[in-house]
């Protein structure tokens, strides 16, 4: 993709030769050495080594690999799938963001547990078959078998709310 926007800035004029071919080269090295640290399953890698042809290409003038022609337009199509998969990877990163936590102690809050015993402020609580000491900042008129909405876990303590 970095290959393309350079080309595309090459062609357009706001970039001479070459300062693309330059930028072509460093960016397909620097590309090629970041997937060292970076794991993408050679995605980065893949733009390193189609910017460092595209930077051959624009240098010597033919555009062969292992003698088949390869078009600056295949390198356009190639960006424009690489930009697509990555939007529909973003996508899919906020959609999962978006969901309730499924496990751990953030899944619980706003959850619903059973008084088992109560006293004021503090009691015993069923949460999906296990016993949870829990607690009120408010004095709560409760009785066994009383639903109560969980608002925070404290280690081994329930705060709730009526």
């Amino acid at each position: 993709m970095i290959a393309s926007l350079i080309i595309a800035l090459h062609l357009m004029g706001f970039v001479t030769l070459d300062s693309a071919v330059s930028s072509l080269y460093i960016a397909g090295a620097l590309l090629i050495i970041a997937e060292l640290g970076i794991v993408s399953f050679g995605l980065i890698a893949f733009n390193g080594v189609i910017a460092i042809y595209a930077a051959h290409a624009l240098q010597t003038g033919h555009d062969l690999i292992f003698g088949a022609p390869i078009a600056i337009p295949t390198l356009f199509g190639i960006a424009f799938i690489e930009f697509s998969l990555i939007a529909i990877v973003i996508y899919i990163h906020i959609w999962l963001r978006k969901r309730k936590v499924a496990t751990g102690v953030q899944s619980m809050i706003g959850e619903q547990a059973t008084i088992i015993e109560w006293d004021g402020r503090n009691g015993m609580a069923n949460y999906e078959g296990e016993i949870w000491k829990v607690k009120s900042n408010d004095i709560l008129d409760l009785s066994e078998n009383d639903k109560v909405s969980i608002k925070s876990v404290n280690k081994l303590e329930i705060t709730i709310t009526k």
